[in-house]
């Protein structure tokens, strides 16, 4: 009886262990899974660096020439002769037409012989009043023949002052005849042939347009317009960049040198014009292009790749890491674009080590696995950014650096 008791109880004490055992082993396993839970996020990190960020409007352009002049007849006559090449570049008064002068200068001929036929009378007719008026006083001479001899002196004092006038239309109608640049410029297609009759304000004989400077007109909405005065009350120097979209990696510097008095009540836009130098005539008139309007350059600005700032319920944030690779979350205002970088005005410091990728998975305290996030973006420079205190991300090699932003900034 006593032995049996005994096994019962060498039983149970086998049994006890045993679940002992596999309540350890599930503590361990759920240890294990725990351990597993707390693995560190694999992100990518980059730091925050300061420079100086342009901010920018862009939009589109159209080259217009300042001067663009339709040559026309200012007489009537036979264009006999031709003294330029379409295409060609001439100075203000160069030879362009000649219409036949052949008329114009007979007519100044007889304006010429005219004058001379009046002032003879005129002399003539001043001395029968000298005359007369030295016997008026004897009484030899009547009162009536003075004052004819009057009314004659003024008649041909008119009719020689009407001469000169003749003779200066006649000398302007001949100067006509020979047709003259009004200015510098390119000349267009010739739209009139020699031996062609023309007429005052008739067809245009051909189109002369500057191109050095040119004028780039572009509009901007009315929201940035108020950040446009604000800029130009400063005294800021408002900066323009043109590219030609066939070659982006040329860009012609200029200045904004008016913008219009009303904002259109149809597209709410205001029309602003730069002026850019074109020595080169790298530009054409009519041509469109890509405008950059620089406002204003944020010195020291703090910057971010853009994807480091998410957006989430309580607004702009993103993720700091500590130096014990664990992240914080900060709300942060999101500033400036440029490129693919932000400006965040408040909540980092320069060198902090912020999340640019995999912040999905992240919650304040989370662990982190951090690697160098691989940016390509170009450091920007004058014209653009200029990096402060930091290593400058260089572009691959065989990349070219752009000198200008092409995405739209958050003004």
């Amino acid at each position: 009886m006593n032995h049996r008791r005994a096994n019962g109880a060498s039983v149970f004490v086998s049994l006890l262990f045993s679940a002992i055992g596999i309540v350890l082993s599930g503590c361990d396993q759920q240890s294990a899974t725990g351990q597993s839970k707390a693995a560190p996020k694999n992100v990518l990190v980059t730091k925050v660096r300061a420079a100086d960020v342009p901010v920018q409007i862009h939009e589109f352009g159209r080259v217009v020439s300042p001067e663009s002049v339709n040559i026309q007849p200012q007489v009537s006559g036979r264009v006999t002769e031709v003294h330029f090449v379409e295409g060609q570049e001439v100075k203000k008064g160069d030879l362009l037409f000649v219409i036949d002068p052949r008329p114009f200068q007979a007519q100044l001929a007889q304006s010429q012989a005219q004058l001379l036929s009046d002032t003879a009378e005129l002399e003539l007719n001043e001395r029968n009043l000298e005359r007369d008026e030295k016997i008026g006083r004897q009484r030899f001479v009547s009162e009536q023949q003075i004052d004819t001899d009057k009314a004659n002196v003024e008649n041909y004092n008119g009719a020689v002052d009407r001469d000169k006038a003749a003779i200066d239309l006649a000398k302007l109608n001949l100067e006509y005849s020979y047709v003259r640049s009004p200015g510098n410029g390119r000349t267009g297609r010739r739209l009139v042939d020699p031996g062609n009759y023309v007429s005052t304000g008739g067809a245009t004989l051909v189109n002369i347009q500057l191109q050095d400077p040119v004028y780039v007109d572009f509009n901007i909405s009315e929201n940035d317009l108020a950040h446009l005065r604000d800029n130009v009350s400063q005294g800021n120097p408002l900066k323009v960049e043109v590219i030609a979209p066939s070659r982006p990696e040329i860009a012609k510097a200029g200045k904004l040198s008016f913008f219009d008095n009303s904002v259109s009540s149809q597209a709410g836009t205001v029309l602003l014009r730069a002026t850019v130098p074109n020595e080169d005539r790298y530009l054409w008139p009519g041509q469109y292009v890509n405008v950059t309007l620089t406002l204003q350059v944020l010195k020291d600005a703090l910057v971010v790749p853009a994807q480091t700032v998410q957006l989430g319920g309580k607004g702009p944030y993103l993720f700091v890491v500590k130096p014990d690779n664990t992240v914080e979350q900060r709300l942060v205002p999101q500033g400036v674009r440029y490129q693919d970088l932000v400006v965040v005005p408040e909540g980092v410091q320069t060198g902090e080590t912020v999340v640019v990728e995999g912040q999905i998975t992240l919650a304040n305290g989370t662990k982190v696995n951090p690697k160098e996030y691989p940016s390509a973006t170009p450091t920007p420079t004058a014209g653009g950014l200029t990096q402060k205190g930091s290593e400058a991300n260089r572009p691959a090699e065989g990349q070219k650096e752009s000198s200008i932003a092409q995405p739209t900034p958050a003004l």
